[in-house]
């Protein structure tokens, strides 16, 4: 073990403001037990210590890109570093670094293995057989949703004894010292009287229902005009741009790309949406929620655990820009429906979804599976 019989905890993470999934960890590092738990993270990006608490001790992978031979490299530097730190817990995201980690670790008979899941790998038989072998040297499995743990036993083919349900937790202080809405719009250049839909997300891939988003807006530009705001970064962004130019929208969706202040952002939105066609928990959604905001998400993956419809958002099928534009027309027509959905939203995500709580969940399996492995000893 560690420094005062201590339990040295390794974190394998690429932090990233604006990756909800690696922030994650982030947050559960920080509110460790310091008294019990010495926490080194473990870094795969060079600009990843800029999101990591101060307190918190790092190491620099030197990883230039994430493909290819670096994974090798990457692989015997993990089986150096767990040597000579005497890790005794390995805490890893799945899939791609998570898999070399866990592999590390098995070969350094790493005494605990822990891999975290955020939402729906593609499973094939490759990547079954893999995720099959190295669950034999895995501990626990946290997932974010109870859907996410019964997709990765069903098609992942994990032990169901060792997938555990940790929800995600959000960051209710920033949310609560965010800037007012008001200024935020004046900054961005919004009009007073307009409202404003908001998105937040990745923009790699369609999957965030952009595309959807702005074929609803098109449909409702005669009877409710809108702006939306675009928040994320990402290779797509020139064609959702572009997609959107092309409805007529240039004028009222604004991307605002990567941001550091979406609890500001937050408050200059009027409704949130979430239409996506995959998702584990979203924490944008969550943050959107615990701001008051009344919601629309599409009724996928982990997010009907969160948003039930009617009480604290509304819910709509993917890919489906008619039941969208009609959820927005709802809530822009019934101002008082609206504002209940988010005082439901707001009430609801605080009770449950707190970093708090997040905190207090690892905390206490940390525990568990030490006294599991090492028993009063420790």
């Amino acid at each position: 073990m560690g420094q005062a019989n201590k339990i040295t905890v390794l974190f394998i993470i690429k932090p990233e403001r604006g990756a909800g999934a690696e922030m994650v960890l982030v947050e559960a590092a920080a509110r460790l037990n310091p008294d019990r738990f010495q926490v080194i993270c473990g870094l795969l990006t060079p600009d990843a210590g800029k999101v990591i608490p101060a307190h918190l001790p790092t190491m620099d992978f030197r990883m230039p890109g994430l493909n290819g031979w670096v994974w090798l490299r990457f692989f015997f530097q993990l089986c150096w570093v767990i040597y000579r730190r005497r890790v005794d817990l390995l805490h890893v995201n799945s899939y791609v670094p998570g898999n070399y980690a866990r592999l590390a670790a098995a070969l350094m008979q790493v005494p605990i293995v822990i891999d975290h899941w955020h939402g729906f790998t593609r499973f094939n038989v490759k990547r079954r057989l893999i995720c099959r072998l190295l669950g034999r040297f895995t501990d626990l499995s946290l997932a974010v949703s109870r859907g996410v743990r019964d997709y990765l036993v069903s098609q992942g083919g994990l032990d169901p004894a060792k997938v555990r349900v940790v929800a995600n937790g959000v960051d209710v202080a920033a949310i609560d010292s965010a800037r007012p809405g008001p200024l935020v719009r004046r900054e961005l250049g919004l009009p007073e009287s307009s409202p404003v839909i908001g998105l937040v997300g990745r923009l790699d891939h369609w999957g965030k229902g952009h595309k959807e988003l702005f074929e609803a807006m098109a449909i409702l530009k005669e009877r409710h005009p809108v702006h939306a705001l675009i928040v994320g970064g990402g290779r797509r962004i020139d064609e959702i741009k572009a997609l959107a130019a092309s409805l007529g929208l240039a004028g009222e969706v604004h991307f605002l790309g990567t941001r550091r202040d979406v609890p500001d952002l937050l408050n200059a939105m009027d409704i949130f949406v979430l239409p996506s066609y995959s998702e584990g928990v979203s924490l944008a959604l969550l943050e959107a929620m615990a701001a008051g905001l009344p919601v629309i998400a599409t009724a996928v993956g982990g997010l009907p655990e969160v948003v039930t419809d009617g009480e604290n958002g509304l819910l709509i099928p993917p890919r489906d820009a008619e039941a969208l534009a009609t959820a927005l027309a709802r809530l822009l027509e019934a101002s008082d429906f609206a504002k209940k959905l988010g005082q439901n939203a707001r009430k609801h995500v605080r009770e449950h979804f707190s970093l708090d709580r997040l905190g207090r969940e690892i905390n206490e399996i940390y525990e568990e599976l030490v006294e599991k492995k090492f028993g009063g000893g420790s």
